[in-house]
């Protein structure tokens, strides 16, 4: 029914190499962080929206992109963007972070690509899984009633205790494997849960996760934050 491809981070070329190898006839699932710390943000995000136009896409929103979106409504939301690896998103959309954060007009370079990021959906739900960038409170059975916040921040409370979760399988990505305790291309898996951060953009790989067959598509990543 669907793949889900995890945490791109502005790796743009490790992104084309992954999508080449995806079937043409499966909807692809996103699970956010489009952005920040890699080399072309703004490159990643021409790309999905031009293959959003040629194949089915579901795209869903990241806490990178809701940190860049509350800094330029919000000046005081600056900084904590800026540390979390905003200033590589400025840059590759010709953005000098300065000059930026002093001018009125903050939101003025995402203009061509407002209607992307004001399309992001908090999840995704099929026959065979629920898609979400970083988890869910499992306690709420319904997805319709979980938190937005806990959907784009929650970590160990969530897949720590993933054994309590009684739905579908939850394919999420957010934490990076490898601060689970895995190594490589190890994606987490847990009762009815899979990370599959398997961290692009630390040098690691972009992966992708069929949850109805179980396959799994990984490219290593030519760039290390």
């Amino acid at each position: 029914m669907a793949i889900a491809v995890g945490d791109i981070h502005g790796c743009l070329s490790t992104l084309e190499r992954l999508i080449g190898r995806l079937p043409l006839e499966e909807q692809l699932v996103f699970l956010g962080d489009y952005v920040d710390r890699g080399p072309d943000s703004a490159g990643v995000v021409e790309y999905l929206k031009a293959l959003a136009r040629r194949r089915p896409c579901v795209f869903l929103k990241g806490n990178h992109e809701d940190l860049m979106l509350h800094a330029v409504r919000d000046q005081a939301a600056i900084p904590s963007w800026l540390i979390n690896g905003g200033e590589a998103t400025l840059r590759s959309y010709g953005m000098e972070r300065l000059q930026w954060s002093a001018c009125a007009g903050r939101g003025a370079f995402l203009e061509p690509d407002m209607d992307f990021f004001a399309a992001l959906r908090p999840y995704h739900e099929d026959r065979y899984a629920v898609y979400v960038h970083a988890g869910v409170d499992l306690g709420i059975a319904e997805m319709s009633r979980q938190d937005p916040m806990t959907m784009l921040w929650v970590r160990d409370k969530f897949y720590r205790n993933t054994g309590r979760w009684g739905g579908k399988t939850i394919v999420f990505g957010h934490t990076p494997t490898r601060y689970m305790g895995l190594q490589g291309k190890e994606v987490f898996r847990a009762a009815r849960a899979c990370g599959i951060d398997t961290g692009c953009v630390y040098g690691g790989y972009l992966t992708a996760f069929d949850p109805k067959s179980g396959a799994l598509y990984q490219e290593k990543s030519d760039f290390t934050y």
